[in-house]
């Protein structure tokens, strides 16, 4: 039957049948694929930020056993430590992490950047996360975003208070 009605049609639109037919495969295979390659890149991007939070979690594991066998080996966690873990486990405590960019390693502290948060929420956050974690910000870049809304792009380092500050 197929067949048959195939024979019935003229060359030019046999070509015409075949060409959509082709834009349909294409279209459906675009469809399938796309969403792969982009998951795929996604992937890709992060791999390097992935490779230097472990290089530093494995720079300071010696670090992280001594202080435990210092203490006595309970596994708590001294104030003196900062950890991505405990500023995402605050942020989250505080509202704060679904406006969060990024959130990473940096030398002994964290590094936090937000694209858009309201102003005295941060300042409360961080003046909060100061008290229970002895941490400090050792820098910090803080830009208007929505003068009316108070809201500002903030890129934070914060690091362990050390005993003399």
């Amino acid at each position: 039957m197929l067949g048959a009605w195939w024979a019935e049609r003229a060359p030019r639109e046999k070509a015409a049948l075949v060409a959509a037919g082709l834009a349909i495969v294409a279209t459906i295979a675009y469809w399938a694929i796309a969403p792969v390659v982009q998951e795929r890149n996604r992937l890709a991007r992060e791999i390097p930020e992935l490779r230097q939070d472990l290089s530093w979690m494995q720079d300071h594991l010696e670090e992280i056993r001594r202080m435990r066998a210092e203490s006595g080996g309970s596994g708590q966690s001294s104030k003196a430590n900062l950890t991505p873990a405990m500023v995402e486990q605050s942020l989250n405590g505080a509202g704060l992490a679904e406006q969060l960019e990024g959130l990473r390693p940096e030398g002994d502290g964290v590094r936090l950047v937000f694209e858009e948060v309201a102003f005295a929420e941060l300042l409360e956050w961080l003046a909060a996360f100061r008290r229970r974690s002895a941490a400090v910000a050792k820098g910090a870049r803080i830009e208007r975003v929505d003068e009316a809304q108070g809201r500002v792009r903030a890129r934070l380092t914060l690091a362990p208070r050390r005993a003399e500050e």
